[in-house]
C-alpha cells in the first residue's frame, strides 16, 4: 500500500466492516457462552424432567429451599411418604427452570457489556446460579468467563472466591445430609467434591486465558499489520519524492547547463555576426530560450510537493481489523494533503485505531475529517469503555508532538454518550496547498 497523488477531490464516506472476503466471518464471543449456557440448561433441566417426581435428587440448594418451603424443615424421610411430592417437584423444576435461564441470560450479557461494573455484576450473578445449581458446568463455564473477561489478577481473586464458595456448598451439603441420614458425614465424598471442582482451575487457564491470550495476539497482530502499511506509505511516498528529486537535479545539472551554454554561444554568435547574420541563427537562439525555459518548468514542476490522497490511505488501513467496524467520513476539501499534513494525521490516525484495538474494547470507530474555521479537523471516536482521565502514554504524546511541529493541536475526552474521542488539528496552510 502506497499513499496516493490526488486528483480531482471528492467526497468520501466509507463504512469498513471488521470481516473481508478473504477471512471468515468474526462471531462474538458472547454468542458461544450463550450457546454453552444455553446447552448446560437444556441438559439440567432435561435430567430433572427425565428422573421424574419418584427419582429426582433434592440434595441441592434449590431442591432442598423446595422442600423446605413445601413440606417445612422435617426429616429428610418426609419427603418420601409426603402427599405433597408433586407439588414440591414442580416447584423445584420450575426454580432450577428459572435459576438456569437467569444463568444462561447473565453468561450472554457479561460476555456482550464493556463497562467493568456491570461485567462484575454479571459474573457474580453468574456464579450465584451455579452455586445455587450445583452445576459443575455451568461453575466451568463461570471459571471461562473469569480468565476471559478480567484482569490476571482480579481474575485469581475471583477463581479463588468461586472454588472457596463452591467447597462450602459442598460442606454444608454434606453436614446436611448426614444429619438427615443420622449418620456420620462422609468426609472421602467431601474429599472427592472438593477435588471434582479443581476442573474449573483447568477451564479459567486452559480455555479463559487461552481464548484471552488469542484475541489480544489477534489485535496485536493487527496493530502490528497497521503498522507495516503505514511504514510501506511513508516508504513509497519517500522514495518517489527522493526519485522526483533526484531527476529534477539531473534536467538542471545537465540538460540545463548545456542549454544555458548554448544560449551564451549563440549571443556570442549574433554580436560577432555583426549585419551579415544567418536567417537561421536568430531562429535557433529563440527556440534555444524557449527550450530552456521548459525545461526550467518541468525541473519547478517536479520538484513541487504534490498532494497525497490520505482517503485512500485510511481506507486501506481500516481494512480488516478485527470486530471493529469503521465508519470513515472524508470531506471533500480535506481528501488531499500535502505530503508533511498527511503523514502526520496518518500516522495519529492509525496510533488511534491500535490504541482502540488494545485497550477500548470497542465495537465501532467513527473518523471524520473535515475543515473548520481555516484548519483540518480530524475526530476520532469509539464506543468502548476508554478513560478519558487516565494518564496519557507514549502514543498520545506522540501524537501531540507531530501535530504540534506543524502548528497543531490535539485534545481527547469522552466520546458522545460513551467511550473516547481524539480531536486533532492542524492549520489550513499545511493542509491546502
Amino acid at each position: 500500500m502506497h499513499l496516493r497523488k490526488c486528483g480531482s477531490p471528492r467526497p468520501l464516506h466509507t463504512m469498513t466492516p471488521a470481516p473481508t472476503a478473504n477471512r471468515m466471518p468474526h462471531i462474538p464471543p458472547w454468542t458461544f457462552a450463550f450457546a454453552a449456557a444455553l446447552l448446560f440448561a437444556g441438559l439440567d433441566i432435561g435430567a430433572v424432567l427425565s428422573a421424574g417426581v419418584d427419582r429426582v435428587s433434592l440434595h441441592n440448594p434449590i431442591g432442598l429451599a423446595a422442600l423446605a418451603a413445601s413440606v417445612g424443615m422435617q426429616d429428610w424421610q418426609a419427603w418420601t411418604g409426603s402427599v405433597q411430592r408433586p407439588a414440591v417437584f414442580q416447584s423445584y423444576a420450575i426454580a432450577k427452570t428459572a435459576v438456569a435461564l437467569i444463568a444462561v441470560a447473565a453468561a450472554a450479557a457479561a460476555c456482550a457489556t464493556r463497562l467493568p461494573r456491570r461485567r462484575a455484576a454479571l459474573l457474580a450473578l453468574q456464579m450465584a446460579c451455579a452455586l445455587a445449581l450445583d452445576s459443575t458446568p455451568f461453575h466451568l463455564l463461570v471459571a471461562v468467563q473469569i480468565g476471559m473477561l478480567l484482569p490476571l489478577r482480579t481474575a485469581l481473586a475471583w477463581l479463588a472466591i468461586q472454588y472457596l464458595l463452591g467447597a462450602g456448598i459442598d460442606f454444608l451439603l454434606v453436614l446436611d445430609f448426614a444429619q438427615r441420614q443420622a449418620q456420620p458425614p462422609q468426609w472421602p465424598l467431601l474429599a472427592y467434591l472438593c477435588a471434582e471442582r479443581a476442573v474449573v482451575v483447568a477451564g479459567f487457564a486452559a480455555v479463559g486465558r487461552l481464548v484471552l491470550y488469542e484475541r489480544r495476539t489477534r489485535q496485536a497482530l493487527a496493530a502490528a499489520h497497521a503498522q507495516v502499511l503505514a511504514t510501506q506509505s511513508l516508504l513509497a511516498d519517500t522514495v518517489r519524492s527522493g526519485e522526483r528529486l533526484r531527476i529534477a537535479r539531473d534536467l538542471h545539472d545537465t540538460i540545463g547547463h548545456h542549454l544555458t551554454a548554448l544560449n551564451l554561444h549563440l549571443d556570442l554568435a549574433l554580436r560577432q555576426a555583426g549585419d551579415a547574420v544567418p536567417p537561421a541563427l536568430p531562429t535557433a537562439r529563440t527556440v534555444s530560450q524557449d527550450l530552456l525555459a521548459q525545461v526550467r518548468s518541468v525541473v519547478t514542476s517536479t520538484r513541487d510537493d504534490r498532494p497525497i490522497d490520505l482517503g485512500h490511505a485510511l481506507r486501506m488501513l481500516c481494512a480488516g481489523l478485527p470486530a471493529l467496524t469503521v465508519d470513515l467520513r472524508i470531506d471533500a476539501g480535506a481528501a488531499c494533503q500535502p505530503t508533511p499534513a498527511a503523514h502526520a494525521l496518518f500516522r495519529c490516525i492509525q496510533e488511534a485505531i491500535t490504541n482502540t484495538l488494545r485497550h477500548a474494547q470497542a465495537r465501532r470507530l467513527d473518523i471524520v475529517i473535515g475543515i473548520h474555521d481555516g484548519m483540518t479537523v480530524v475526530r476520532v471516536s469509539d464506543d468502548g469503555c476508554g478513560r478519558p482521565g487516565a494518564a496519557e502514554g507514549n502514543g498520545l504524546r506522540g501524537m501531540r508532538e507531530r501535530l504540534a511541529e506543524l502548528g497543531g493541536t490535539l485534545t481527547c475526552g469522552p466520546g458522545n454518550g460513551s467511550g473516547f474521542a481524539l480531536e486533532m488539528r492542524v492549520p489550513q496552510a499545511w493542509s491546502n496547498p
